[in-house]
Order: C-alpha cells, then structure tokens, then sequence
C-alpha cells in the first residue's frame, strides 16, 4: 500500500492479527489438544475461534471491496474479492 490512509491500514492489520490469531488458535486445538486442560470445552472453544475466523475474513473482504488501499471509497465496489 503505497502512502494510503493510516486509519485504512491500521483496519486492514486488526482484522489480519484477528485471523492469525484464530487460525494459529485452532492449528493448536487440531495439532496438540494434549496439551490442554479442559478437554470438555475445547469443541466451545473451537466454535468461538471459527467465529473469529470467519468473522476477521468477511471484514478484511468488506473493507477491500469498498475502499481503496488509500481510504477512499470505491466508485464501485469489487466483486468477488479473494484473500489477500
């Protein structure tokens, strides 16, 4: 992003660390759930990281498909927007 709006980046990165997060959260509860205590709640705990997840996409989509890397908002919004 070339010298773009810093409150647009700073969306952008949030939801990014969001997603990492859940994904680097639920790599933990598939790889190495031995290691964790409460093997009761770990389907709950699943369910809440996949919502995160999901949740952290759709935003970084939204946000991408509506504004420009520079904070302005799109003439027309881009369809189908991939991760990026």
């Amino acid at each position: 992003m070339r010298g773009g709006s810093h409150f647009y980046k700073a969306a952008i990165s949030h939801w990014e660390a969001k997603r990492d997060e859940a994904i680097a959260t639920l790599e933990l509860y598939f790889q190495k759930s031995v290691g964790i205590g409460e093997h009761s709640k770990i389907l709950d705990e699943i369910h809440t990281w996949t919502h995160q997840l999901s949740e952290s996409e759709e935003n970084i989509q939204s946000l991408k498909k509506h504004f420009e890397d520079d904070g302005y908002v799109r003439e027309k919004p881009i369809k189908g927007v991939l991760n990026g």
